[in-house]
């Protein structure tokens, strides 16, 4: 079976679509199918998705005319998108030529597709505009794409210390508020030794901002660019400060109780059901220095809270949703369309 997938992503519009359909990605080429990736930013999407995988350039986000013309030569079983361009046109455009799912977090457009994904806390409790037959509904964090490396280590059992000793600060792959330097100097004085992540869309100019800083708090303080061992970083980190971003999700499964700040409008939603359900620490878009200094106060001196939320955070997302919205997508395909 040959799976397209549609996505985009990179420094100036974040990495979260690439991460995400890379889990499928990789899903899809372990069961011994075939997946290409159509794309308007190639050189990102080729050093994030697996080598097996097709890189096929695009010119145009919003239009969906060059796609389709790719579709008769490519012929795939059917097409993925994760991109917030592809609208209801876009969609109906595709699907009249091949089966389709459709990842969006929100209902920004009507869907017109055969699976619909939306593998995000609050997907249940948003109203969705359908066109056509109603698709099949892959609705909440049983359906949240992970990585392999994530699924990985959410089997393991995730370590926990009365008194913490390590935290992470993982602001996005381009940290696009530029919040890493803030949340550093929050950690002054503090007894923990911080693992600071810059992620490989931050510029070098933001980067030796961030280097600078940390060496100049009384904190121990490590800055690593995009490092191999992220994410066995972020499993044994007693907490982790992070945007409420896509990565969100990684830290639930994993067990890291997590400090949640939205930086853009599309975060707000995540942040919010974080919120409502107790399962982080939610600041305010815009907090300042202060405001993450007490919550890591407050993880600090509570072990049973996070513990709650390290609890929390496993309940909600367990290691088999990108096997199960893997199973889902093909499914159309395997039972005729």
């Amino acid at each position: 079976m040959h799976v397209v997938i549609r996505a985009d992503g990179g420094p100036e519009i974040g990495y979260g679509h690439l991460v995400r359909s890379n889990a499928l990605a990789e899903e899809i080429l372990s069961r011994e199918h075939k997946a290409s990736i159509a794309t308007t930013t190639p050189r990102p999407a080729e050093s994030m998705f697996p080598d097996a995988s097709e890189i096929i350039e695009l010119p145009s986000r919003s239009d969906p005319d060059p796609f389709i013309d790719q579709l008769g030569p490519v012929q795939p079983d059917i097409v993925f998108t994760d991109a917030y361009p592809v609208d209801t046109e876009y969609q109906r455009a595709i699907r009249s030529e091949v089966p389709l799912a459709v990842l969006q977090d929100d209902a920004r457009h009507a869907v017109c597709a055969d699976v619909f994904v939306n593998g995000n806390l609050y997907a249940s409790d948003i109203s969705y505009e359908f066109v056509g037959q109603r698709p099949e509904l892959c609705l909440g964090t049983e359906y949240v794409l992970l990585r392999s490396e994530v699924r990985e280590y959410i089997t393991s059992d995730a370590p926990f210390r009365k008194n913490p000793e390590q935290a992470l600060v993982v602001m996005g792959g381009s940290d696009i508020a530029n919040m890493t330097p803030t949340v550093i100097r929050a950690f002054d004085g503090f007894d923990l030794r911080v693992d600071a992540i810059v992620g490989p869309g931050v510029p070098k100019s933001q980067a030796e901002e961030v280097r600078s800083i940390a060496e100049a708090v009384e904190a121990d303080v490590q800055v690593l660019r995009n490092p191999d061992d992220l994410v066995e970083r972020m499993f044994r980190a007693d907490f982790a400060v992070s945007t409420a971003s896509s990565i969100t999700y990684e830290l639930l499964g994993l067990g890291t109780p997590i400090i949640s700040i939205p930086v853009v409008d599309n975060q707000d939603l995540i942040a919010n059901a974080l919120r409502n359900r107790s399962t982080a620490t939610v600041l305010e878009r815009g907090a300042g220095k202060e405001e993450f200094c007490r919550a890591a106060r407050e993880y600090g001196s509570s072990p049973d809270l996070r513990r709650k939320r390290q609890e929390i955070g496993q309940q909600l997302v367990d290691g088999q949703s990108t096997e199960r919205t893997c199973s889902e997508i093909l499914s159309v395909v395997e039972n005729g369309g």
